[in-house]
This record gives C-alpha cells, structure tokens and sequence, in this order.
C-alpha cells in the first residue's frame, strides 16, 4: 500500500536544491503538507502536487470489462 503523506523527498519530484556542509547539492522536494497548505492558502495552483499524489493511477491499466464497456458505446 502506498503511503501518500509521507514526508519522505522523492527523487523524481526533486526540485528544490539543499547544500551540503561538503559544498555540493543534492536536491529535494517539500513536504506533501506544506504544498497543501500553500495550495489553500492559494500561494500555488496545486499543479504539482496533484501530480505527485495521482500520476501513480495513470500507470494503472484499465480493466478488461471496462474496455470492453467502452468498445460498446
């Protein structure tokens, strides 16, 4: 199961640049929280964040009665 509030950065969704005491960046995101609070806030259109929590359904494939359903119409 996949825990969409953790706070842990996603590499693939880096964006914001955190330096180390050893002079290089590594990148990280913000926490899935503090994006929603700017999206109520209305500071942010929430893009981003809609993103990260619901790209994941995309990959899902779609069910062999729905297709057939819609093979119907």
């Amino acid at each position: 199961m996949c825990n969409l509030m953790s706070a842990e950065p996603k590499v693939e969704n880096a964006a914001i640049p955190v330096f180390s005491g050893a002079g290089e960046a590594r990148f990280t995101s913000r926490s899935v929280a503090d994006r929603i609070a700017d999206f109520l806030d209305g500071r942010t259109n929430g893009e981003d964040l809609f993103h990260e929590l619901y790209d994941y359904v995309l990959a899902e494939p779609v069910p062999e009665r729905m297709r057939a359903i819609l093979r119907n119409r």
